[in-house]
């Protein structure tokens, strides 16, 4: 049959897919394993327990392992550094809303309500900051991996072994045959790490005579089979077949999410949606880009009250013009018009020479023109 013949070039069937998840041995790359620092604890915490649900199913290539080790450090300080630059980011917007330069038409409920947010956002992410710095003692990630992986690793290539990958390595990514070849302009060291990986999952898939899960958040097209227009239709071809050749046995990838969506319908348990959604919106995004939102907002807030604003002055001087100039001057500096704080009625007595009750006086007459004006305007309207 075609489909066997070219078992690389077509989509597995619910029932294929099925057997897999009943059969397979589960396994995972090191980006799966290091974004569980980049997802919150409720996330973190459904994606480790569905691990350890297929614990009789799972493993991880002696190379994971190496990498995670090698970059756990460097990803909790980039998450500590990125939270705190996030955290300077939303100072900056909070001391915009609160300078002298804030909207004035920002009503107190609102500028409360906005003053509440920053202030939860903050405290959460110091929150965050404190648990990246305990981890560099007590990291209860890696003793959870740690746990979930005892006795579960691959055995180490030697070296000579890997002299032999690094040769056919450069063969392989001549012609393009993955994975890896994207990785080609990285240091040898590194260079080969994606191939490396691959090769011991397939000799795991051979020893154990098991198909294979693969659970990778990678996207690079070395690993996977994208159509023109951008949509992933599955692993690579290659992959697959050469899967087939080696071991005789199967091939499937999934991403973070799709192992939360898929492991939990198999196990049919409720699907844990907000995981998933924040799994998807942190590769869509980062922390830049949630300060980049708040800051929209900010500037959305303030041009809209700056509008507002304009709106008011051109009525107050409306107003103003239908007063006498010792009438609008009163008026003005006992209500807070322009860039002046207001002044009492002693001071402005003070300054024209009368009488605290004749300004009173005076400014009466000049509420009621403007009440009488604004009646008129709002009968017109």
């Amino acid at each position: 049959m075609m489909k066997e013949l070219y078992s690389g070039y077509s989509k597995k069937t619910e029932i294929e897919l099925k057997e897999l998840w009943e059969n397979s041995l589960i396994t995972f790359d090191t980006n799966v394993i290091l974004n569980l620092y980049r997802y919150s604890d409720s996330t973190r915490i459904a994606i480790l327990e569905l691990i350890e649900k297929f614990e009789k199913q799972i493993f991880l290539t002696f190379q994971v392992g190496l990498e995670y080790n090698r970059n756990r450090y460097e990803i909790i300080s980039e998450q500590e550094n990125s939270h705190n630059v996030f955290l300077k980011k939303l100072k900056i917007i909070e001391d915009d809303l609160n300078s002298k330069d804030s909207p004035p038409f920002l009503s107190d409920n609102l500028h409360k309500s906005l003053s509440k947010v920053f202030n939860n956002v903050g405290k959460e992410v110091k929150e965050h900051i404190e648990s990246f710095q305990k981890m560099s003692d007590n990291d209860q990630v890696f003793n959870k991996i740690d746990k979930l992986f005892n006795g579960k690793i691959t055995e180490k290539f030697d070296e000579e072994r890997i002299k032999q990958i690094y040769l056919e390595g450069k063969l392989r990514f001549d012609k393009k045959i993955p994975p890896g070849y994207e990785d080609q302009k990285k240091p040898e060291e590194k260079r080969y790490g994606d191939l490396i990986f691959w090769l011991q999952i397939l000799e795991k898939s051979k020893i154990e005579k098991k198909s294979i899960i693969l659970i990778s958040d990678e996207r690079k097209e070395d690993w996977f089979w994208k159509l023109k227009n951008g949509k992933t239709i599955g692993p690579r071809q290659e992959l697959i077949e050469e899967m087939k050749t080696f071991s005789g046995k199967n091939f499937h990838i999934y991403s973070s999410e799709r192992f939360l969506n898929f492991g939990q319908m198999y196990l049919q348990e409720n699907i844990n949606d907000k995981a998933i959604q924040e799994i998807e919106s942190i590769k869509r995004s980062d922390l830049d880009a949630q300060a980049s939102e708040l800051q929209k907002l900010s500037e959305r807030t303030i041009r809209e009250s700056k509008r507002s604003q304009r709106v008011f002055d051109k009525t107050i001087d409306k107003y103003l013009e239908q007063l006498s100039p010792r009438e609008a001057d009163l008026f003005g500096l006992n209500t807070e018009i322009g860039p002046k704080d207001s002044m009492s009625l002693k001071e402005i007595a003070e300054m024209f020479d009368i009488s605290p009750s004749m300004v009173n006086k005076i400014k009466k007459r000049a509420v009621e023109k403007i009440r009488k004006i604004s009646n008129d305007d709002k009968l017109e309207d």
